[in-house]
């Protein structure tokens, strides 16, 4: 009874019209893992998608994950890179993978695979980045470390 009465009178503090669904935009946070103390909210922008940019440890050349929030989920549609190495596709038959490419020097793996759990271990020396629209994420602003990225929600900008 009484969170009800508490309820209601908070609602009555709220102005008329302030709780709708648009006022809240999708974001990524960055937090500690395994800690979860959050390092940094990012609004999606206008669009869905995000990259998580890398150098590979063991080709030493540049890597990029590319991923789409669909109904509040994390899906990983696809990864470029420019040569195989440990931990990097070699061929459709990866989970998930759709279609094979590689044009231009590249190869790519087109990909429809949700992600459980996006933890990236980061290392200074693989300028790890997050990518949305126009934003560059230094995700090696913080010590080299293991990080979560999930999906939540930031109040309007």
């Amino acid at each position: 009874m009484v969170a009800g009465v508490l309820a209601l009178v908070l609602a009555a503090c709220i102005p008329s019209g302030s709780l709708h669904k648009n006022d809240l935009t999708p974001c990524l946070i960055v937090s500690e893992f395994p800690g979860l103390a959050e390092l940094g909210r990012y609004p999606l922008g206008s669009g869905n998608g995000f990259s998580l940019s890398f150098i590979h440890s063991v080709s030493v050349t540049p890597v990029t994950d590319r991923y789409e929030v669909v109904e509040n989920k994390i899906v990983q549609t696809s990864e470029t890179f420019m040569a195989h190495g440990a931990g990097l596709p070699s061929s459709v038959d990866e989970p998930g993978g759709v279609r094979w490419t590689q044009e231009n020097n590249e190869f790519c793996l087109y990909m429809d695979r949700p992600i459980e759990k996006l933890v990236v271990r980061t290392d200074r020396n693989y300028k790890n980045r997050l990518i949305i629209e126009d934003l560059t994420v230094n995700l090696n602003q913080w010590e080299d470390q293991a990080l979560l990225i999930t999906i939540n929600t930031c109040p309007p900008l």
